[in-house]
């Protein structure tokens, strides 16, 4: 269906990841029903891509921009590509007095070449634009590389710090729990109903984000570990996996790393552990991503769930 008006607001605020499930997936129908209406979303993206690259979007803008958008790894690739462009551009700009003094150098070169016939002239110019074009491209490419591998090893660096802050939080929880566990053997009776100290969760991927699933966690006022599994499937066969924790505004919460997979009856899981103090009642959402040596990670599946503290 073709349509004359195009609300280019929506298709950004869809790119940034604002809307609600619904809308999004009307954008998705669209889009896929109009080719003018997707190729406003390209041109829309294309802008955005452009002024992240220009620093032209405001805090929030990049924020969402970095969570939503850069989850992709096509998308991913596409803002390298303009990163690298723009820093390509800007470093082979002529500068005038660079200009003025070469200026007798090329007349002097050019001044031979004159001469020549116009079919050697055009054989030697299209030499050139292909000369040209080959190094531009190298140089895209190598910068391309070298932002890749910088931006690896900050998120490596990153991901150890949180690692340690976790595990270091996860021992003290586990401390607390076992020294009120004793305090409550020793006074509390025996047939007291107490909350229990761990609360689990076990997350199934739903087949798309619309038609995902919440689960719901409910942790009590003892509650010290919130323990959640997140089921893969047979084919994510990685040796390593990341889950990122935010709430359902776009608020990080926590990150793992180093996540290895586990048989548990016929299926397998990943498993991690919370603090519950780090959660609140509301929803949640998990990203899973599958890690390998020298590639890029790989977006698993979105996993949701809600908290209901007592």
């Amino acid at each position: 269906m073709r349509t004359d008006s195009v609300d280019e607001s929506l298709l950004v605020e869809y790119l940034l990841g604002r809307l609600t499930e619904k809308e999004e997936v009307q954008v998705e129908d669209r889009a896929f029903a109009d080719r003018d209406y997707m190729s406003a979303l390209n041109a829309a993206e294309a802008d955005l891509i452009d002024a992240y690259v220009k620093d032209d979007l405001a805090q929030a803008d990049r924020r969402a921009f970095e969570h939503r958008f850069l989850a992709s790894p096509e998308r991913r690739r596409k803002v390298g590509f303009a990163q690298a462009l723009a820093r390509v551009t800007e470093e082979a700009a002529p500068l005038p007095s660079r200009i003025r003094e070469t200026q007798n150098t090329w007349q002097a070169f050019w001044n031979p070449i004159r001469a020549w016939n116009p079919a050697l002239r055009f054989a030697g110019a299209m030499g050139a634009v292909i000369c040209v074009a080959g190094g531009t491209w190298l140089i895209v490419e190598n910068a391309s590389m070298r932002s890749h591998l910088l931006s690896m090893e900050a998120a490596r660096r990153d991901l150890e710090g949180r690692a340690q802050t976790l595990r270091q939080e996860l021992s003290q929880a586990q401390t607390r729990a076992e020294g009120r566990a004793a305090v409550t053997q020793n006074n509390a009776p025996s047939t007291a109903s107490r909350s229990p100290l761990i609360a689990s969760l076990i997350l199934i991927a739903g087949p798309s984000r619309a038609e995902s699933r919440t689960e719901q966690m409910v942790l009590g006022r003892g509650a010290q570990i919130a323990h959640i599994e997140i089921q893969v499937e047979p084919r994510d066969d990685y040796p390593r996996f990341r889950a990122e924790v935010h709430t359902r505004g776009g608020k990080e919460v926590l990150s793992f790393g180093g996540l290895v997979r586990r048989s548990t009856g016929d299926a397998q899981s990943v498993a991690m552990d919370l603090p519950a103090s780090a959660l609140s009642t509301g929803e949640y959402e998990i990203a899973l991503k599958g890690l390998r040596d020298g590639e890029t990670p790989q977006d698993l599946g979105y996993y949701y769930f809600r908290v209901q503290k007592q």
